[in-house]
């Protein structure tokens, strides 16, 4: 029992008080933060196209369909332990799962922007190819999603990896909302 009120209390063995734990490690945090937003962009802006969608007619049927993009973060444990175990030495075993897939996000967002006008504003918006363009998005982002969850393991000490959850959650719904939110105000103010 000595040993368990020890164990949970603020207070070291030698009867010092503990100090903060996040002592060097912001930087690891902010880099955790920054890529964790990252990824909630495009989640964000794919939940701005069933409003989209809803107002050029599409059914609710249709607006289902499109949900279907999401599901990559629902079945990313399939391919996990592949990011998990796969990786080129010399680049590192997260690294080299993260960099090719921001990029790849960031090329196929460039990408899409140039024609996904096109697939949106027609009298007849075509679903299937708008869905497996945000399934590819949030396909590359789950994998992100993977090697990121890995690599904050491994860059926080071992009592700031709680800290890892709070950046997902901060990091995805901050970059959620600017995606979502920033589209809404381009949109209102018609760019």
């Amino acid at each position: 029992r000595a040993k368990e009120e020890v164990a949970d209390s603020p207070v070291s063995r030698d009867g010092e008080e503990a100090k903060s734990g996040l002592h060097g490690e912001y930087g690891n945090i902010f880099i955790l933060l920054v890529l964790y937003t990252l990824q909630g962009l495009p989640m964000g802006l794919s939940a701005v196209l069933p409003l989209i969608l809803k107002e050029r007619g599409a059914s609710f049927s249709e607006v289902g369909t499109f949900s279907m993009n999401s599901w990559p973060f629902s079945l990313k444990l399939f391919w996990a332990p592949l990011v998990d175990t796969v990786y080129i030495q010399k680049f590192g075993r997260r690294k080299s799962w993260m960099v090719p897939a921001q990029l790849a996000i960031g090329l196929l967002m460039i990408g899409m922007s140039a024609f996904v006008d096109g697939m949106l504003y027609v009298e007849k918006p075509a679903i299937l190819t708008l869905t497996v363009l945000f399934f590819a998005l949030y396909f590359l982002c789950a994998t992100q999603d993977i090697a990121v969850d890995g690599w904050a393991l491994t860059m926080l000490r071992p009592a700031n990896v709680g800290w890892a959850a709070t950046c997902n959650a901060a990091g995805q719904t901050l970059g959620y909302a600017i995606g979502f939110t920033g589209y809404m105000m381009l949109e209102q103010a018609g760019l």
